[in-house]
């Protein structure tokens, strides 16, 4: 009974990590019995890394957030801003606190790539679909990525490029029919970011790819190597402006903007974001110590989108796309500091352990943050938590050895 249990324990995070791509309706209750089956092997399993900078950093955020609710209480929002929160408790509490092996950090990892190619199967087979209707526009941006927004999926498959990049090649060296898979993977997830239309998710492609080649397998690659992935980018890339030139056209609004150039009716995303900005950092200043709490954050913006003409942000209710500033008005410097570690701090962390799945992975969420409140949404609390735990508890247990 109790080692079908521990099997059980041991399966929910690879089913959850499967069922990331496919939105969060169906990895929340996953969650929940994952959380019930450690009480019944926390005997067995239980190993209590309570001391772990990391695993007290998650817990903190959710203990600040808590407090935070508490203390500027809206009734409005209070339980949405806690609970979108609560995988700051229970993730940690699940990876830091039980057992695993090199084994199921594996299967972690191929489950979510394989998840990954399921979904942009079915997002692909759903845009042809329409496209035998006569309707192409499910090709592109948010028609196309069915089950989540479209910057969201566009992190995950730059997530899980990476984690074939690093990890097939070597787990599978012994199957070489194996390699020609990774390489179908490769292509498929870089086409579904190209044809999510997120700017970030294809900035990020292009920005932390092409790094990552270089500093993880420069010894192992030949120019030639290098010769034919960029080429076969730039060939993907052509091919899909060819067919779809809207997804680069959206690349265009990145162009460099200030605040006095812009209409402050903006509703583009690029330009509005400089707006919404500029209220953001005046609301810093005015609560820099203690923030206005967490389930006020959006109320205070509309108020400020109202004061100053930002109709364009008010008409969509938009948050403050930053994560960091989203925080800071809601928690003040503590919870800003607290956030700091989280993301910055991990990138300091890959580059002092020498670990390119760590950097990258704290590259790729500090990047997303930047522009996007990723943390206000189950979509992208439940990622970050769930591989930031994941990447950190399972480093020492060198899930990139050579075969699996």
């Amino acid at each position: 009974m109790v080692k079908n249990i521990t099997l059980l324990f041991y399966f929910f995070p690879v089913i959850i990590a499967f069922l990331l791509p496919f939105g969060n309706a169906i990895t929340s209750p996953l969650i929940a019995l994952w959380l019930i089956t450690s009480f019944f092997c926390f005997k067995q399993l239980f190993e209590g890394k309570w001391k772990n900078i990391w695993f007290i950093g998650g817990i903190s955020f959710f203990a600040l957030s808590v407090i935070s609710n508490f203390l500027y209480y809206n009734p409005a929002d209070a339980l949405s801003a806690v609970e979108v929160k609560l995988t700051f408790f229970l993730f940690p509490f699940l990876f830091f606190l039980f057992k695993f092996n090199k084994e199921v950090t594996k299967r972690i990892v191929i489950g979510f790539v394989s998840g990954c190619m399921f979904a942009c199967f079915f997002c692909l087979a759903r845009a042809f679909l329409y496209l035998f209707q006569g309707d192409s526009s499910y090709f592109y941006y948010s028609n196309f990525s069915y089950f989540m927004h479209s910057a969201y999926f566009a992190m995950y498959l730059n997530l899980a490029v990476v984690f074939v990049v690093l990890f097939y090649f070597k787990w599978f060296k012994t199957d070489p029919s194996f390699k020609y898979i990774a390489y179908f993977f490769i292509t498929l997830f870089v086409l579904c970011i190209l044809l999510c239309a997120s700017k970030l998710g294809i900035i990020s492609l292009f920005v932390l790819v092409p790094l990552l080649l270089v500093l993880e397998l420069r010894s192992r690659l030949k120019l030639k190597h290098y010769v034919i992935s960029i080429a076969s980018v730039i060939v993907l890339s052509a091919s899909v402006y060819a067919v779809f030139p809207q997804v680069f056209d959206r690349l265009r609004s990145v162009a460099v903007v200030t605040e006095g150039t812009i209409d402050k009716t903006a509703k583009e995303s690029s330009s509005v974001r400089v707006l919404i900005w500029s209220e953001c950092k005046k609301i810093v200043k005015e609560n820099l110590l203690f923030g206005v709490g967490v389930s006020n954050v959006n109320e205070t913006l509309y108020k400020k989108y109202e004061e100053n003409g930002l109709t364009g942000a008010l008409e969509n209710k938009l948050n403050a796309h930053n994560q960091f500033f989203q925080t800071t008005i809601g928690m003040g410097i503590i919870g800003f500091i607290n956030l700091a570690i989280l993301t910055l701090g991990l990138i300091i962390y890959g580059i002092r352990k020498k670990n390119n799945m760590i950097l990258f992975f704290g590259l790729l969420i500090t990047i997303n943050f930047l522009v996007e409140s990723m943390l206000q949404t189950s979509a992208g609390t439940v990622f970050f938590v769930f591989f930031f735990c994941f990447l950190i508890v399972f480093y020492k247990n060198k899930f990139n050895e050579e075969t699996i």
